[in-house]
């Protein structure tokens, strides 16, 4: 997951902790402090919802790049919330990092086999 959102910010790092997590986001994202809650709070309850979709309701998921689609939905919706330029910027994040998944999914799907 972090790898994905690291891709987009145009960094390999990644965090292991939430000091790590505001610090990347100052080093990365330096002029979108108003975002690094967001963006922690869509990914985490994007973390949280798939995990209960697989605990309770049993469904697996198809891959892991799902929750960061789940996250995206979230950044879109939420991004209702917000006006003005800060509205268009955080929607254009979560296209961003939703083309960014599908990108990588590409490049980490199995090979086709050859007959």
């Amino acid at each position: 997951m972090w790898r994905t959102v690291g891709c987009v910010l145009g960094t390999d790092l990644c965090p292991n902790n939430i000091w790590q997590y505001f610090s990347w986001c100052f080093c990365f994202l330096p002029d979108g402090e108003r975002f690094y809650t967001f963006g922690l709070a869509a990914l985490c309850w994007a973390m949280w919802n798939c995990r209960n979709r697989m605990t309770f309701e049993f469904k697996k998921m198809n891959s892991p790049f799902d929750v960061i689609y789940v996250a995206c939905g979230f950044m879109t919706y939420w991004a209702g919330m917000l006006k003005g330029e800060d509205r268009e910027a955080m929607e254009r994040g979560a296209k961003m990092l939703r083309g960014n998944a599908g990108n990588m999914m590409r490049i980490c799907a199995a090979p086709g086999r050859i007959n």
